[in-house]
């Protein structure tokens, strides 16, 4: 009878450690089980482009060199299922328990206020170009400045958004020793253009006076620009100083008071998406202006060509762009054409560039503090050659122009300055004098 018993006993022992090795292999194997079921991959990630994996990849060269199977494994860890959620997972343990984050561009500040790296450099003045540089940049732009309101009745202005190291450097990582800050671009930028009376807007100077004393964030806590309630401010500060300065009476803005949203949304949380989070970061009350955009009798909507970077973005989406302006064609970083500004085929015509100037009665040059640095990505020197071609242009400048357009060259030059010990001006005139 106990022989019976113990039998019994080794075979219910033995069937639940199958079922519990069956349980624990299903568990293991259930990912490539259900790889063919696109949905249980979990939430698509945000700016993550798929491999793209054909037969066309599959050559001689490719397997030799190890491309191929490269391209082959990278493809079969994007089909396995639950990859997603494992990424989010992944992310959401460094930024909750560890207060870091891999997502590009991001700089997690102190209590998890957002910045974006380059605003930071910017501010504490690391990749300062040089007061020498600057000063040559900003003579070229009071020289086209003058030539197109002289000879042609058109204005050309420069608007300097803010930036949010700037704004608020309250948090900056003590890494980056927030406690050393040298002269920066924008601060060159602004007694340069005094100097040579260059009129232009600057948004930098007018959000930092303001933070005390508004009503709402001009900057939100997660995002990178300016927020919805900030973007506003702008708007009709911009169409106020268009207005006194072209002489011109353009729609007016009515502020009708204010939307309240718990929702992360809209420029108030423009980096939570590509940070492919298990769940979402905390709400916070958001403002969103009710604006109503009137036009009168005497008001005129002028055709405006605006070379800028991705602030603009904002007044084009919250539809201010399409009721001040009758025209407004927005080259994103002096390359790309909205609305394709991915579409890098889609680029600007320079050799239309004396056409498209002369169509427009005013010239905006959109620019925050943190791209100064390569202030107007060549346009101002470009416009020069086309509109007055025996005026002299500094072969160094076209040069910086060039050089500086490429961000790997950049980026490289500022770990380099920072690890030499040396100004970023001292290194990008040697690389100068190395192309020479």
């Amino acid at each position: 009878m106990k022989e019976e018993e113990k039998k019994e006993k080794k075979t219910k022992q033995s069937r639940g450690s199958m079922i519990l090795w069956g349980v624990l292999f299903f568990i293991l194997l259930s990912p490539l089980l259900f790889s063919g079921v696109k949905s249980w991959k979990g939430p698509a990630l945000f700016n993550v482009v798929e491999t793209d994996l054909s037969l066309d990849a599959f050559t001689l060269r490719n397997v030799l060199e190890g491309n191929f199977q490269r391209l082959v494994e990278k493809k079969c860890k994007e089909k396995i299922a639950f990859s997603n959620y494992w990424i989010r997972a992944y992310n959401e343990l460094l930024f909750r328990v560890f207060q870091e984050s891999k997502t590009y561009k991001l700089v997690l500040g102190k209590n998890n206020y957002f910045y974006e790296e380059i605003y930071i450099t910017e501010y504490l003045g690391r990749n300062f170009i040089g007061d020498s540089l600057m000063q040559k940049k900003v003579q070229y732009l009071s020289f086209l400045q003058k030539l197109l309101l002289d000879q042609y009745q058109i204005y050309l202005i420069p608007v300097i958004e803010p930036g949010k190291a700037s704004y608020n450097p309250d948090h900056i990582p003590d890494h980056y020793r927030p406690h050393i800050k040298g002269r920066n671009n924008y601060e060159s930028f602004v007694e340069h253009a005094t100097r040579e009376q260059v009129f232009y807007l600057d948004l930098n100077r007018y959000f930092k006076e303001l933070r005390p004393t508004v009503p709402h964030p001009l900057y939100s806590h997660f995002g990178i620009h300016w927020s919805s309630y900030g973007m506003w401010v702008a708007a009709d500060t911009l169409t106020h100083y268009l207005e006194a300065t072209c002489h011109i009476k353009l729609p007016e803005l009515y502020f009708r008071g204010d939307s309240v949203s718990t929702t992360n949304k809209d420029l108030d949380f423009d980096l939570e998406p590509p940070m492919n989070l298990l769940f979402p970061l905390p709400t916070q009350p958001i403002y969103f202006p009710i604006v109503e955009i009137i036009a009168d009798s005497n008001s005129v909507n002028p055709k405006v060509l605006t070379v800028g970077d991705s602030y603009y973005w904002s007044m084009i989406n919250n539809g201010y762009v399409d009721q001040v302006f009758s025209e407004n064609p927005y080259w994103y970083y002096y390359h790309t054409i909205w609305p394709d500004i991915w579409n890098w085929n889609v680029t600007v015509d320079t050799s239309q560039l004396k056409n498209n100037i002369l169509h427009h009665q005013i010239i905006l040059l959109t620019i925050t503090d943190a791209n100064l640095y390569r202030f107007g990505w060549g346009f101002i020197e470009d416009a020069i050659e086309k509109l007055a071609p025996d005026y002299p242009i500094d072969p160094e400048i076209l040069f910086l122009n060039r050089f500086l357009a490429v961000e790997e060259q950049y980026n490289l030059s500022v770990k380099e300055a920072i690890r030499q010990q040396k100004t970023f001006e001292e290194i990008i005139r040697t690389k100068y004098k190395e192309k020479r």
